[in-house]
């Protein structure tokens, strides 16, 4: 055996061995710092970017729109009533995400808020790829109280079937809780492509019907076409099926996003559900929290 080594020492590793092991995880943790530096930052430029390009995109728009709006007539999404631009009262405010300025119109006809013009022009797909973008990196607040309220105001049935119209992207607990509570629900959430098959219902296929009952929550200011929206949920509906969308939109409210086209202030929530085959049949206002229950004819 060799002269100051013993079988006990060679059983352990040397001071050595532990100074490479320290010097390697030393090199790995910097390393690791490194690479998340370099995310970060290219997270960052990759924020920049977008909101660059949102910006430039919106701000040409409104240069166009500026030029086109006093010579093109403009027809109310409720009541169909048309004027020009100077038939109506013009509400300003700045899009918090970027979309620039935000000119909308009050119907003298039907008390209705509607636009700004540019963002109801737009495509579907084009109005689609805009809320996938908002989504990726924005979430909404847990709304499961007032989700859940609305879904009371049905008066709903054990032995009925209802869809949650705007499920979430994951920020609510309300599927859950309901299904929990034995009630047949099936999840749609047309502005986020996540999370609804995560929350322990079946997510609608897009085509059947013969709900009971249909409810939403911040989703009726999202609406570019009520009126088409309205009468696709009489579709769904059974013969007097109830729906209720609450909204704090019902007052001229949150008005800071282009995702907020069309607010029901005064006798638009009437109108509208007359001219689609529904009736209002009840309401409720609670602070921010303000509902209408609609039911089918």
């Amino acid at each position: 055996m060799p002269s100051g080594a013993s079988w006990f020492g060679r059983s352990r590793p040397s001071s050595h061995q532990d100074d490479l092991k320290e010097a390697a995880a030393r090199d790995a943790a910097a390393d690791a710092e490194a690479l998340r530096g370099r995310l970060d930052a290219l997270e960052a430029q990759v924020a920049l970017t977008e909101r660059y390009f949102t910006e430039g995109f919106w701000n040409a728009l409104d240069v166009a729109y500026e030029a086109i709006l006093p010579h093109r007539p403009l027809t109310c999404v409720v009541c169909g009533h048309t004027a020009g631009r100077d038939g109506f009262e013009i509400r300003e405010d700045r899009c918090y995400f970027g979309g620039g300025r935000l000119e909308r119109y009050v119907c003298p006809a039907c008390d209705c808020v509607f636009g700004p013009q540019k963002y109801l022009d737009l495509d579907e797909a084009f109005v689609a790829r805009d809320y996938q973008v908002l989504y990726s990196r924005y979430s909404e607040g847990d709304s499961t109280e007032n989700e859940l309220r609305a879904f009371r105001a049905l008066s709903a049935d054990k032995g009925g079937r209802y869809l949650d119209w705007g499920a979430g992207g994951g920020w609510n607990r309300t599927l859950a809780i309901l299904r929990d509570e034995g009630w047949n629900l099936v999840a749609h959430e047309p502005n986020s492509s996540s999370a609804t098959t995560d929350l322990g219902a079946p997510v609608w296929d897009g085509v059947s019907g013969g709900f009971d009952g249909l409810f939403s929550n911040n989703v009726i200011e999202h609406f570019r076409d009520p009126v088409a929206q309205f009468r696709r949920f009489h579709e769904l509906l059974r013969p007097e099926g109830r729906m209720a969308h609450a909204s704090p939109c019902y007052d001229y409210c949150f008005a800071f996003t282009r995702f907020h086209s069309v607010f029901l202030l005064g006798r638009s929530p009437f109108v509208l559900a007359e001219r689609t085959g529904f009736k209002v049949v009840d309401s409720e206002r609670d602070g921010e929290y303000i509902n209408y229950v609609f039911q089918r004819a």
